[in-house]
């Protein structure tokens, strides 16, 4: 079928998002009509099956009325909505445990008063930070505190264009700069950790390839064109966990 457009009819996202509730036996609130949060909510799912994968026990938390509920926008507090738990007992014996957020508001690596809503977070905690200073009014803001936050990911209905690309080298360098550094985190301990990721609906072409190349080569980094036709993380195999690059392991990226 040849493919005139990167964007996905709602119809297909319904049918995917009561798939992936079935699954984890829960039923869906609060999503939005707009479609770019429906692929939002769609690369969400990408990356809980991307850990489920890798081997995690994936749980449902926060659940309003019996529902999850995404957190379509930054506003609002994020345990007003749900997220899912992830756990792992380790050959040492320990058990590892983090979580998967949706529309988090994280703290910069540089400067404590300035902060981002990434689409997707994943963090070793679920405890929120609070303050009063970040707006006008004595309106609250949570947020997770840098030092929490593992990785992240953004999700962007759109073909892949270079001031996307570049601009998430910035956001990387905000939260997460070590990943821009020639040798990374090495740490084993986040070997299963996929490195922050842009994910993209449309298919990049030759210009956009030739930057994807020279960033994923130079940073800690992924970037996932063409979830529609070629879901890499929606469709998980061994092969195409291979193919992605962690904190500790660069990715080759060939499809």
């Amino acid at each position: 079928m040849t493919r005139t457009t990167p964007f996905k009819k709602k119809e297909d996202f319904e049918h995917e998002l009561k798939d992936f509730a079935n699954k984890y036996r829960t039923i869906i609130s609060n999503h939005s009509e707009k479609i770019s949060d429906y692929f939002e909510i769609s690369c969400y799912n990408m990356i809980v099956k991307y850990y489920q994968h890798k081997g995690y026990k994936l749980e449902v938390c926060n659940k309003h009325d019996g529902k999850f509920r995404y957190k379509c926008s930054p506003n609002g507090h994020l345990n007003n909505f749900s997220y899912f738990s992830a756990t792992k007992s380790m050959k040492d014996g320990t058990e590892v445990k983090f979580y998967i957020f949706h529309n988090a508001t994280v703290q910069s690596a540089h400067d404590s008063n300035v902060f981002t809503s990434p689409d997707i977070v994943v963090a070793d905690v679920c405890t929120l930070c609070f303050t009063d200073e970040h707006y006008e009014t004595k309106k609250k803001l949570s947020y997770l505190a840098n030092r929490n936050v593992i990785t992240f990911c953004e999700a962007k209905n759109f073909a892949p264009f270079p001031e996307l690309m570049i601009n998430f080298v910035g956001t990387v360098n905000e939260l997460k700069p070590k990943c821009l550094s020639k040798i990374g985190y090495g740490d084993l301990h986040l070997e299963d950790h996929i490195a922050p990721s842009m994910m993209m609906s449309g298919s990049e072409n030759k210009p956009c390839k030739t930057i994807r190349i020279s960033l994923e080569s130079r940073y800690w980094i992924n970037f996932f064109d063409d979830l529609f036709d070629n879901p890499l993380l929606g469709n998980m195999s061994v092969r195409n966990i291979e193919n992605i690059t962690t904190f500790c392991k660069k990715g080759e990226h060939k499809y």
